[in-house]
């Protein structure tokens, strides 16, 4: 399919303007299409500007048998601006294509060398801005146009006005049918999370869903499953939890009888990995945070695997193994699919070194990267090495992609043409090809893809196992091209891992988190992930690693010491949904603070633990600065340093016992003082007014001393108030 070129300058004055408008509506007054850079120049320089677009599909997804009519099917979109009926012409090839070259060259509107004869004309209705119109061009099997026509690949073109769409017809040959395997893969959408959550399953794998989509479209079919492990175990951790329709399409994926080899988890980049300088590709470790108890306390459906899960103590639950969880049912092992043409001779030989010789590896290259020929059953350095046919398989994934049916029909076709020059040029080999990794698929669309598999005439049926199973032919791999923005991220991913692995050990159970970042990496290593949708999940989830390694750190200000011991109180903060073990180290810069110098503390999950660190002043007045950091149990820093001032005001303590004795002692002598001058005014106010009688002389001669004891009234008054202390009601004040 191909239209006029764009970006024919703008012309910006009224006059030309005015001009082109309105041959603009003169040419769609005569059904004549404009190209699209004149109505581009119409409407202005409008971003929302569209083209219109044709596109052309064959019947019978391109077959053409001898004594058969042809017919197309061809749908006009209009653009922006409403299209009026238009005069159609259907041409076909004299010569058949020799090639896969020359086939790329025409579907991508190249039509040098080609010569064309019209064998059909008609017209499509108008159409409205934004719609479509289709229509059916024929032509009758009598026409002298498709008589004598001999077997090959055939080019077809369809013209509207200066839109045109180019197509291909396939006439079958006789002969063997040759053997062809396909690969399909089962997947989800690329994530950054380490598993698809209970609602992202209940949504996949309903009757509408796109994993459904994807079983429905193999179910019955010899297609191979490649199966991402991440899938089964997303449903099997949730136990009990499971949404029943993700038990259900577990439990159908396990039945079906199709070939299967499990994928990496998350479909990860293997070639990525090693390029990056590991030895073999990564796998998950630990799932054990992503599973509840309550979800496994009784057994559940979703869980079912030959192998037995580990027992549980008695009123415990029983958690299946990472083995069970990642289970497919019965699967060729050691089985690698790079990403297309990532693979060179290095990464089979590192990927071939993990083969056994019972269980040897198995890796998949396209023929886009083999020089020279193209066995299927290939080997690189005595490493088995299926090459699938690249050309066929990009059409293929395209066609599954399409949710037109006109153009799904065209990708059909396209995928008949490339198929019938593999089996022109595969001998006695079979044919692989791979329905490549891709997302919104819909039903309709990938079981057309795969029917077309089982119809495309001179060809068999078989399997990955029974292609695998040949002899291998020695081949030689390019040099892919290798990604090196793409490796440094898996490096710096792996980094970050390393770091997550220190911090981890201050869990009792460190895989609760090693075990959920290794698979968010996976995840974000995913093939599945292009351009800048992969730069940025790389990013977003080095972020989301970093919040994890300051998930833990300690709240702390300065402090003031006013006695010459007292407990330096800081906190320690968990964001972890899991308590933590951490020892706070406490480091003064002076040896005149002494403190305790490691202190354990077990901080609660999701929460401030307070702490209580000893100190002991050797200084009567100062400032003293202390270090504070944590480490794990392993003695791993843990968190940022923090820094306190102290501030040492250690001789109040002795000031303030000073006054308090003082004003003890001050206050009991007051009580004393009052309670005598009390005494005295009660005895004064008791004792009677003397007055003198006859006998008693006034001059003080003969007199009775009152203090004939020889004690002087205040003495007496002391000693009386010491002797008898004074009652309720003589203190009463």
């Amino acid at each position: 399919m191909t239209s006029p070129p764009s970006g024919s300058p703008v012309l910006r004055r009224p006059f030309a303007r005015r001009l082109l408008a309105t041959l603009a509506a003169a040419a769609l007054a005569f059904g004549v299409m404009l190209p699209s850079a004149a109505v581009a120049a119409t409407a202005g320089p409008s971003p929302s500007v569209q083209a219109a677009a044709l596109s052309a599909a064959p019947a019978a997804n391109g077959i053409l048998r001898p004594g058969d009519s042809l017919s197309v099917v061809v749908t006009l979109t209009a653009g922006s601006s409403a299209a009026a009926t238009t005069p159609l012409a259907l041409s076909i090839g004299t010569a058949p294509l020799p090639d896969d070259g020359a086939l790329d060259r025409w579907l991508d509107g190249d039509t040098a060398g080609q010569t064309m004869q019209q064998v059909a004309t008609g017209a499509v209705d108008a159409t409205a801005s934004g719609a479509q119109t289709s229509t059916t061009l024929t032509v009758a099997a009598t026409d002298p146009a498709l008589n004598g026509r001999g077997a090959g690949v055939y080019p077809v073109q369809v013209t509207a006005g200066t839109l045109t769409a180019s197509s291909v017809v396939v006439v079958p040959s006789d002969g063997a049918a040759t053997p062809i395997a396909l690969v399909v893969p089962i997947t989800a959408a690329p994530m950054t999370r380490g598993l698809l959550t209970g609602n992202e399953l209940a949504e996949l794998t309903a009757v509408d869903g796109a994993l459904s989509a994807q079983l429905d479209a193999v179910d019955g079919t010899t297609a191979t499953l490649a199966v991402d492990p991440a899938i089964p175990a997303a449903i099997r951790v949730l136990g009990s939890a499971a949404p029943p329709t993700a038990v259900a399409w577990l439990q159908r994926l396990l039945a079906l009888s199709n070939d299967r080899f499990a994928l990496q988890f998350g479909d990860s980049d293997v070639a990525a990995q090693l390029q990056a300088g590991l030895t073999a590709p990564m796998g998950p470790t630990s799932l054990q945070s992503y599973m509840s108890e309550a979800d496994f306390a009784r057994p559940a459906a979703a869980v079912t695997s030959p192998e037995p899960s580990p027992s549980a103590s008695p009123g415990q639950p029983s958690f299946p193994s990472l083995s069970a969880l990642l289970d497919i049912g019965t699967a060729t092992p050691n089985v690698f699919w790079p990403a297309t043409g990532s693979a060179g001779p290095e990464t089979v030989a590192s990927l071939g070194a993990l083969g056994t010789a019972e269980e040897p590896a198995r890796v998949l290259v396209a023929s886009a990267s083999v020089t020279g020929s193209r066995p299927t059953a290939g080997a690189v350095g005595g490493v088995s090495t299926p090459v699938y046919d690249a050309e066929v398989s990009r059409v293929l994934a395209d066609a599954a992609g399409q949710n037109d049916t006109t153009r799904r029909s065209a990708s059909l076709a396209a995928a008949q043409a490339y198929l019938a020059i593999a089996r022109a040029t595969a001998g006695d080999q079979p044919v692989l090809a791979v329905l490549d990794r891709g997302t919104d698929r819909s039903r309709v669309s990938l079981r057309a893809t795969l029917g077309l598999l089982s119809t495309a005439p001179g060809f068999t049926t078989s399997t990955f196992a029974e292609v695998t199973s040949r002899p291998a032919s020695e081949i030689s791999l390019a040099s892919p091209t290798v990604d090196s923005a793409r490796v440094a991220e898996v490096g710096d991913l792996m980094t970050d891992e390393q770091a997550v692995d220190r911090f981890a050990t201050i869990l009792d159970e460190p895989d609760l988190l090693t075990g959920r970042e290794r698979a968010e990496l996976l995840q974000v290593i995913s093939v599945s992930w292009a351009g800048d949708a992969a730069r940025k999940a790389v990013a977003d989830h080095r972020a989301g690693t970093q919040t994890t390694l300051d998930s833990v750190g300690i709240l702390s200000s300065d402090f003031r010491l006013v006695s010459s011991s007292a407990p330096l109180r800081p906190w320690v903060r968990n964001d972890l949904p899991w308590p933590v073990t951490v020892v706070l180290a406490v480091r003064p810069d002076d040896a005149r603070l002494r403190v305790q110098d490691h202190t354990t503390i077990e901080a609660q999950a999701a929460a401030n633990t307070r702490v209580e660190v000893p100190v002991e002043a050797r200084i009567a007045n100062g400032e003293v600065g202390v270090d504070l950091q944590l480490y794990s149990p392993t003695d791993q820093p843990v968190g940022t340093p923090q820094r306190v001032d102290v501030e040492v005001r250690a001789e109040w303590e002795s000031i303030g016992l000073i006054v308090i004795v003082a004003l003890v002692v001050g206050f009991l002598s007051l009580g004393v003082v009052r309670t005598v001058a009390r005494r005295r005014r009660t005895r004064a106010e008791e004792q009677p007014p003397s007055t003198p009688d006859a006998e008693t002389p006034t001059d003080g001669i003969g007199v009775k001393d009152p203090d004939a004891d020889g004690r002087g009234p205040a003495e007496a008054d002391t000693e009386d108030a010491i002797a008898s202390p004074p009652t309720e009601q003589e203190t009463r004040p």
